[in-house]
């Protein structure tokens, strides 16, 4: 076990006990039976999974598109990346979820972007980008092919890998410029800090630690009010955290923060990931995938389909003049690959109805781009099928099971595998909220787990100031941050977390990054006196 250092960021560590690192567990296990395909045998069930998952779950018609930016898609993938990593469990044998160590720390602390913090993992800070006082508080910043120097990306070694604080956050290019996007905005925060007239007064460790801290309570609320509250049902989310909007006791000092759903999941005293959230319920995120994503207006030449390229190309997909055939990471981003943020988000600039994208709705209708999946047990890898035979071998209850437990009214006339856990959430958000969110099931694991996780941390903004908003942080009188997403004043958006990061939002922006400049000849030296 790693312990901490001397001048380790003590406020967003776990402590260190026993579940330093946290572990899996389950919310439904002892007394609660165990699903399994239709077959007499293993070879027989992985068959059934195959052949389900592939003729039910896949079909070459384009699955539905909701009223969700496809951008959300793939926060909920860098927020899963922030809470989960199981590297040691098997799609060939059946797992103790009690025996599997969680690497990732059961908190929304973003130490897939900050790591150990700099005194244990250095590398991950600018060492050419100091504070007053020398302390390297910046994350490091790299650039992509472009010659222009113009697109930044994460850093990389001389191989092409990130040297992040997470790998899968270089998976695909989507995920790893929303990497890129937070590192931006803790070193826009932290340079706001620095600035200020009084910031001398202060170390540079403690302007870091306070950028830090703003950093991550902004992304903790996102997550809750920005994610959670559109992937679950609004019903369930009120129910698992409320406030008191009417200030407290008519008005006085004292407010009311309410939490529901601990009966469901609370790891305050024991942190845990639960396997049933972990495997099942939040992988809803894989049928809101789109068969391709159009990156900016430069790079495309056009718009429409015709001009976007999928998370996966088929194995035997061939670059084109466009660069890669599809959107996988683990290498430097090509030229004229950044995105262009109002393309997958719902900023003022976008262009509706073309722009953002929008993703696929829940339901159990997959799109083909996620049919090939590059790592797994077999040579066509569906993703469908590798989430089925996971909770399988994971050994999750039946879903029936689970929505009694829950005290909630099951799907009726369900066959053998739509009892897979995974299968059952899907099927329940298509039918009871045609696919714009999750159903009864999976809202209240979900909203839950995130609740839980928020209220079991005893460094969340949640615990430490239930009613703060990005609004609260001043520096030197003025606001820190500037609010671009509409409606109510209190509620912020990922969108506001962009703008501030700098990325580039709009086609202007892409433009003059994507710029077709030749980068500027270096300065011929000047002759040395005979």
């Amino acid at each position: 076990m790693q312990h901490a250092t001397k001048h380790s960021i003590v406020p967003l560590n776990v402590p260190h006990s026993r579940s330093h690192e946290g572990r899996f567990g389950r919310l439904f296990g002892r007394g609660f039976s165990t699903w399994s395909p239709p077959g007499a045998g293993d070879a027989e069930k992985s068959l059934a999974i195959h052949d389900f998952a592939v003729n039910e779950m896949f079909s070459d018609d384009t699955p539905p598109d909701s009223a969700t930016p496809v951008g959300y898609t793939y926060f909920g993938q860098f927020i899963d990346h922030d809470i989960t990593f199981d590297p040691q469990s098997s799609l060939t044998k059946h797992n103790d979820p009690d025996g599997l160590q969680n690497f990732r720390s059961p908190r929304l602390d973003l130490d897939s972007l900050y790591g150990r913090g700099p005194d244990d993992q250095p590398y991950l800070y600018d060492n050419a980008r100091r504070l007053h006082d020398g302390f390297a508080g910046f994350l490091r910043i790299g650039t992509g092919e472009n010659p222009t120097g113009l697109e930044p990306d994460l850093q990389r070694n001389d191989d092409g890998v990130a040297i992040i604080g997470d790998p899968r956050n270089d998976e695909n290019i989507i995920v790893s410029q929303l990497q890129l996007a937070v590192a931006l905005a803790h070193n826009a925060t932290l340079q706001k800090l620095a600035d200020a007239p009084t910031a001398s007064e202060r170390s540079g460790r403690e302007l870091f630690e306070d950028a830090q801290r703003i950093t991550v309570w902004f992304y903790q609320y996102l997550v809750w009010n920005d994610f959670v509250s559109r992937i679950v049902d609004p019903k369930v989310f009120a129910k698992a955290i409320a406030f008191d909007e009417d200030g407290g006791d008519e008005g006085g000092p004292i407010y009311d923060v309410k939490y529901g759903l601990e009966d469901v999941y609370d790891w305050s005293e024991n942190p845990f990931m639960p396997v049933e959230f972990s495997t099942a319920a939040y992988r809803f995120g894989h049928s809101m995938i789109r068969a391709e994503y159009q990156l900016n207006f430069p790079l495309q030449g056009g718009v429409g389909i015709q001009f976007g390229k999928p998370i996966f190309a088929a194995p035997d997909a061939v670059p084109g003049p466009g660069g890669p055939p599809d959107l996988r990471g683990g290498s430097r981003l090509a030229a004229k690959h950044s995105l262009q943020w109002d393309w997958f988000f719902d900023f003022p600039s976008s262009i509706k109805p073309i722009f953002p994208q929008m993703a696929h709705k829940i339901d159990t209708h997959l799109s083909r781009s996620v049919f090939h999946i590059p790592a797994g047990p077999n040579s066509s890898n569906p993703l469908a099928e590798l989430n089925i035979r996971r909770g399988w071998k994971m050994e999750l209850p039946p879903a029936t099971e689970v929505a009694h437990a829950l005290h909630i009214r099951p799907l009726e006339g369900l066959s053998p595998m739509e009892e897979s856990l995974w299968v059952y959430i899907l099927k329940e958000a298509g039918e009871q909220a045609d696919g714009e969110h999750l159903g009864a099931v999976g809202s209240t694991i979900v909203a839950a787990v995130f609740s839980g996780l928020l209220r079991g941390d005893p460094f969340s903004y949640l615990n430490r100031r239930p009613h703060w908003t990005p609004a609260h942080e001043l520096v030197d009188g003025q606001p820190l941050f500037e609010k671009v997403s509409g409606g109510d004043a209190d509620h912020w958006e990922i969108i506001d977390l962009l703008t501030h990061s700098g990325v580039p939002i709009d086609l202007d922006q892409i433009q003059a990054m994507l710029a077709d400049a030749e980068p500027e000849p270096e300065p011929e030296p000047e002759p040395v006196p005979a």
